[in-house]
């Protein structure tokens, strides 16, 4: 089935990779586009391309997403409905889009021109409601942002015009006034350093790189002792913005003595909900980020570093492989790098929907050319990750501080933030506020500051009624926490914790049932189904959950959950299991009368057993549950 451009286009993939199976996401990809899906005959021949029997490739294509198993329409859109969408009206969306294409989610239009679905987070929180539209026999995808229906039915009609077109001729981009990246509010001007570019015109250029300083700190680095980069990042305390907040410099201190080769892995599958910086970065300053990873490899010796950004981010994608190209050609990748002995390659690795990939060793498992399942730990990565050698996993945003602290120096950064959180950081800020975005502050910000100073209050100036700090995955705090700042420290101290400094704002108003159904509905889809607890117990948790909202809950399921859930926690494989539940048991603690409430007044059952009850269809899941009738 596939064409010899295809099979020259694989082969060129697999000589990227000092192994070629790790190539093999990125040509599953090249085959779905030849037919826009994936049939069996299709992943018999890049079983034989990649000399490995065809049940191991039918095995990775059935654990992603984004590699279709059946046909889809010309245009496969996608409705984000996690909790920071749903929050800002991602469901009148969905139901709108059903509406004006007479199919309900998980179908395909008559005409075959387009197949509607439901998504989990895609890195778009701050401008909700939003979809995700790919065409499905080319590289184009694009993200379709702050829709109302007005805006929907003119994304439909922008669409069905190209329809007819091998490719459609649309931009990729959803740029802002001249070009300028959305969402971005600037409100320290003295720690602007990571976002200080991204408004300016063509700021995705080597030109415009160059001209404001670019790729100095990575002269300065290669003309440096390797140990004293390493050193310096120590210094300056730079923690781990993916979500554990790790020393970034003692995790490299880590690395065997004298074993090579060694590997930098940098993590983009920015999947957490709520979380949504590290694509700024990549969509529209690609070299800073390029020249923090030519700095951390030099420190830690690595000739190959490997980008892993998940697969819905297709711009931040090309832009970086367009980074890439530029940076070779001024000799700043490659071999022997600025005039140095020292060469370095940087392989852009498409993710293909597996939030699971976000956790580091699930992320080297895909990157290999697997399923992307955990691994057991210790070893730990730095001991045997990639290939079972050596390999430094970093999150963007923690590789792009490295090349400011090369440039300026550990005492300079150490004079923000705090003795244990020091610097500056970028947050997330979405769900029912005033001005949700990006935000670049020191450690030690408020919560208060960040969200009535800066984001100038909530949507209608509603109470506040709870706040996740570091992402969905992270246990709510209550309103009287407000004064707590903004590092990891504090935010434990509050009964949270910092995670990728996604915060999610929910106010009175809102239910926080259905914020605990849809919340439980994310981690059941996206377990990797390696280990029981976490596979069953979230799908025990929403379907409780769902019996609950829909009228069917008794208080019995309320301690039912509080006792699953600690399973989940202490017994699962990885830190997916208790991240999957940690929001829930705070919710149950923090909201119970609000869960007990709900339940008396919506369960009539016990008092009326003999009150009929009627199939209930809901749009976002497909399920159909049993939901008992009032009089």
């Amino acid at each position: 089935m596939l064409s010899d451009s295809a099979r020259s286009e694989i082969q060129a993939l697999m000589a990227r990779y000092p192994k070629p199976r790790s190539a093999l996401v990125p040509a599953l990809y090249v085959a779905q586009r030849e037919a826009g899906w994936l049939p069996n005959e299709a992943l018999d021949e890049v079983a034989g391309l990649f000399d490995i029997e065809p049940m191991e490739v039918y095995a990775v294509a059935g654990f992603y997403n984004m590699l279709y198993k059946e046909p889809h329409g010309k245009f496969h859109i996608e409705v984000c409905t996690n909790v920071p969408c749903m929050l800002r009206g991602s469901e009148k969306l969905a139901e709108h889009l059903q509406e004006r294409l007479g199919v309900k989610l998980g179908e395909t239009t008559a005409d075959g021109n387009f197949t509607l679905d439901h998504m989990e987070c895609l890195g778009s929180c701050a401008t909700a409601p939003m979809c995700f539209v790919r065409r499905t026999q080319s590289n184009w995808g694009r993200y379709y942002e702050n829709l109302s229906p007005e805006t929907a039915d003119a994304m439909l009609d922008e669409l069905l015009a190209t329809v007819e077109e091998p490719a459609p001729d649309l931009p990729m981009s959803r740029l802002g006034p001249e070009g300028a990246a959305p969402y971005h509010h600037d409100h320290h001007p003295d720690t602007n350093f990571l976002l200080k570019r991204i408004d300016q015109p063509d700021s995705h250029l080597i030109d415009t790189y160059l001209a404001d300083g670019g790729y100095q700190a990575a002269r300065k680095a290669v003309g440096m002792p390797a140990q004293e980069v390493l050193d310096m990042v120590k210094t300056a305390g730079v923690r781990g913005r993916g979500g554990a907040g790790f020393p970034a410099g003692m995790k490299w201190s880590f690395l065997p003595k004298d074993v090579y080769p060694r590997y930098l892995v940098v993590n983009c599958d920015e999947s957490e909900p709520g979380t949504f910086k590290d694509r700024l970065i990549v969509e529209y300053d690609p070299h800073q980020l390029l020249e923090g990873i030519i700095c951390a490899s030099w420190a830690i010796q690595a000739h190959y570093a490997f980008i892993y950004i998940r697969g819905e981010y297709m711009f931040g994608f090309q832009r970086l492989q367009d980074a890439i190209a530029e940076a070779k050609a001024h000799g700043f990748l490659g071999k022997n790098i600025f005039g140095a002995d020292f060469d370095l390659e940087v392989v852009v690795h498409p993710g293909a929907g597996a939030y699971i990939c976000g956790e580091e060793t699930a992320l080297l498992t895909s990157l290999e050319g697997n399923r992307g399942h955990p691994r057991l730990k210790p070893p730990f990565p730095a001991v045997a990750g990639l290939y079972s050698k050596p390999t430094i996993i970093n999150n963007v945003e923690t590789i792009s501080h490295v090349r400011h602290v090369v440039e300026h120096g550990a005492e300079w950064y150490r004079q923000w933030g705090t003795e244990k959180s020091p610097g500056f950081q970028l947050v997330c800020l979405s769900g029912e506020v005033r001005k949700p975005g990006v935000y670049e502050i020191p450690y030690g910000t408020t919560l208060r500051q960040l969200i009535f100073e800066y984001a100038g209050g909530t949507e209608g100036d509603r109470p506040i009624k709870s706040i996740i700090p570091g992402g969905l995955s992270m246990p709510h705090i209550l309103p009287d926490k407000l004064d707590t700042g903004i590092d990891f420290e504090s935010i434990a101290g509050a009964g949270s914790m910092l995670g990728s400094g996604g915060i999610i704002v929910i106010c009175e108003g809102t239910s926080i049932v259905s914020v605990a159904r849809r919340t439980l509905g994310f981690y059941r889809e996206e377990s990797c189904g390696k280990c029981t607890p976490c596979r069953e117990g979230s799908g025990w948790m929403e379907t409780t959950l769902e019996r609950i909202e829909d009228g069917g809950g008794t208080p019995a399921d309320l301690d039912r959950m509080v006792r699953i859930t600690k399973y989940i926690d202490q017994q699962s494989f990885c830190p997916f299991g208790p991240a999957s539940v940690w929001g829930l048991q705070s919710m149950l603690r923090l909201f119970r009368p609000e869960f007990e409430a709900f339940i008396a007044e919506t369960n009539p059952y016990e008092a009326k057993p003999d009150i009929p009850v009627r199939p209930i269809y809901r749009p976002y899941t497909g399920k159909i549950v049993e939901n008992v009738l009032d009089d």
